[in-house]
């Protein structure tokens, strides 16, 4: 992780983007590749400032995020869509300072969740803080043969 180089969500916007290019994306920058996912969205560079930042070419595709269809199910009179967050990866070799809260808030401005939830690998580096810091709490663990995830939602109305 220290050969990473730094670019500031600030300084990148984000666009929708089609299936072909998310999963290109994810097959090179994530461990599990590409899924299936009904709303896509990347950060592309705008600007880069400040030397701590790399310098990237404008338009260069750093992060994407990738989400499920809305689930619906009644809980007392009011309808519940809940989303599942599938997939999120930055560039290889680059960190994206800010880019999943960036994404995510893009996510939740265009499609108006209830919640939307998601699982983080234990076996991964930080185990799924960063969903902690996003807001999310951990409702436990899934586990299975060779994995253990902990499940975390992010309620964004009271149901």
């Amino acid at each position: 992780m220290d050969n990473l180089v730094n670019i500031f969500a600030r300084n990148c916007e984000v666009a929708r983007i089609d299936k072909a290019t998310a999963a290109a994306f994810l097959d090179s920058n994530h461990r599990l590749g590409a899924t299936g996912s009904r709303y896509r969205y990347g950060l592309f560079v705008r600007r880069s400032t400040g030397s701590a930042e790399a310098r990237l070419p404008e338009g260069t595709l750093v992060a994407v995020a990738v989400f499920s269809s809305a689930r619906c199910w009644k809980k007392g009179e009011r309808m519940v869509r809940s989303f599942e967050w599938i997939r999120y990866a930055s560039l290889s070799g680059v960190r994206v300072t800010g880019g999943m809260s960036k994404l995510l808030d893009a996510f939740i401005a265009e499609q108006h969740p209830d919640d939307i939830m998601s699982y983080a690998d234990l076996n991964y580096p930080d185990g799924g803080r960063v969903y902690e810091k996003l807001g999310f709490q951990a409702e436990g663990e899934v586990c299975g043969e060779g994995y253990c995830n902990v499940k975390h939602r992010l309620k964004l109305t009271p149901w």
